[in-house]
């Protein structure tokens, strides 16, 4: 074993991960997943250099490796990093051709996204969680189409509870304040259907990179959204979901949209005035922000019920998933999800390990996460396959994912019964 220092470059300062031990046998893929537990970038987007050139992919690269040698390492997607700032700071700046550049930046940032690329670069991950839901709303902003599509959907649920006709039909919307937590892009719906005396409050908003006006080509939807979205509800994490699938009227198959029953009992840690948040809280709303890989869980989409004090998370971003090669680390070191005031990054960091381990396996026990994955699965299989109908695939994506997450929750709990 010797002892070398990986640098990581990319942002304005180098990060130096100093008094690092490795084996100069390593083979070449250890290599890279030893790299991916320290820097977090996945396998396949690494670019190493050592001594002035790439580290050849050979079975042994680092033989020659010398005590206190540099490994350098960088995302190969910074230079798209490059194309997106430009596009972002053009959409940030008022002036013409502000959609144009806002689509440009949105499809970059899916790219960069997806590639694991925010999880890597702390700087660059906190620009686009303080601008990008600015960026978005140039691009999706068909509330229209939304409308219509929530419109057909719950007038069909009218039907099923055994109308005849859409006498006592109701279903009307209202601009969402911008002070709630979740999404901007998005409408509020006030559905009363067959046999109900009472309106219910729906945020509907579309899923992460659908099509608008301005952009005809949206994304396909994530499956892994419509998943997370109702693994949160059985855990009593989320709100309860619909999902608004694609119809013809919409003239778009990636038209998805998302609608979550609103009780007005959300109270994000953004407008938080009353209540002293709980480690517990911050340990739950991370481990699940790690373990389920969903990001953008900033302080207006976190917080908790106001009725039961619980945790709540009303939206989210889906990311890369992969198996993590130190789950110790992972549940240790695992803010890149969130943007939090300093208060709460204080009282995570005053808390002590065996404080944050405990209310992790206190968690895990009361969420039954396992179980209620497999029936988050079933619930949205119909949902899953009429995708597929309409020419996306997602039942291969899903599955991986389902089986990563398994195994590092599995991984996890075995790690917490160690630490007891």
């Amino acid at each position: 074993m010797i002892v070398i220092t990986i640098r990581l470059v990319g942002e304005k300062d180098d990060r130096l991960f100093e008094g690092f031990e490795i084996d100069n046998e390593i083979l070449y893929i250890d290599l890279k997943k030893e790299i991916q537990s320290i820097t977090n970038i996945p396998i396949k987007f690494q670019q190493l250099k050592f001594r002035g050139g790439n580290i050849p992919m050979v079975e042994r690269p680092i033989q020659a490796i010398k005590f206190g040698e540099e490994i350098v390492a960088m995302h190969i997607d910074l230079p798209w990093w490059e194309q997106y700032y430009k596009f972002a700071n053009i959409v940030l700046k008022s002036g013409g051709e502000r959609m144009k550049n806002a689509n440009e930046a949105v499809r970059i940032y899916k790219k960069l996204l997806e590639n694991g690329f925010f999880s890597v670069y702390h700087s660059f991950n906190l620009f686009q969680m303080e601008k990008q839901h600015i960026i978005e709303s140039w691009t999706d902003g068909n509330v229209k189409l939304m409308k219509e599509a929530t419109m057909n959907h719950f007038l069909q649920q009218h039907y099923k509870h055994g109308a005849d006709d859409d006498t006592d039909f109701s279903c009307r919307f209202e601009v969402r304040p911008k002070d709630l937590g979740g999404s901007r892009k998005n409408t509020l719906a006030f559905v009363k259907l067959h046999g109900q005396k009472e309106e219910t409050k729906f945020n509907i908003k579309c899923h992460h990179f659908g099509s608008s006006n301005s952009s005809s080509q949206g994304q396909v939807p994530d499956i892994k959204e419509i998943f997370c979205y109702k693994l949160l509800e059985l855990i009593h994490v989320g709100p309860p979901v619909q999902f608004i699938l694609p119809i013809k009227s919409t003239g778009s198959k990636t038209s998805l949209y998302i609608a979550t029953r609103w009780n007005d009992n959300f109270i994000p840690l953004s407008r938080n005035t009353e209540k002293i948040i709980g480690v517990d809280i911050l340990v739950q709303i991370l481990l699940l922000g790690t373990f389920l890989f969903v990001d953008d869980l900033h302080s207006e989409n976190c917080g908790f019920w106001k009725d039961t004090n619980k945790v709540a998370i009303v939206d989210f971003m889906p990311k890369s998933f992969f198996t993590f090669a130190n789950v110790e680390q992972r549940f240790f070191k695992n803010d890149a999800s969130v943007y939090w005031d300093m208060k709460y990054i204080d009282v995570l960091e005053a808390c002590d390990e065996e404080t944050r381990l405990e209310a992790a396996r206190q968690s895990l026990k009361k969420w039954d996460l396992l179980s209620k994955i497999d029936i988050a699965y079933d619930e949205i299989k119909h949902k899953k396959d009429r995708l597929k109908k309409q020419e996306h695939s997602p039942t291969e994506e899903l599955e991986k994912y389902i089986s990563t997450i398994k195994q590092n929750i599995n991984n996890l709990t075995e790690y917490l019964k160690v630490r007891e």
